[in-house]
């Protein structure tokens, strides 16, 4: 897999798709959503992308952002 792109810190007034927390996010997923693109700063990523915002990463899961540890 390659490294994940560097961005900004999410800014206020741009789209940003939500962002889970590590623990306790467990949620339903609709099958809608299997295709479902993430946002960061108005930039859209696809399913599985991962980014790098301020050393922290995330991967594109189902329309959110989850943190992703090394």
């Amino acid at each position: 897999m390659s490294a994940p792109k560097q961005v900004k810190p999410a800014e206020p007034g741009k789209k940003t798709s939500e962002v889970l927390s590590q623990t306790g996010d467990e949620r339903t997923v609709k099958m809608d959503l299997q295709d479902a693109k993430c946002h960061w700063n108005n930039e859209e990523f696809s399913q599985g992308a991962r980014i790098d915002a301020a050393g922290k990463c995330y991967e594109c899961s189902f329309g959110r952002w989850l943190p992703v540890e090394d």
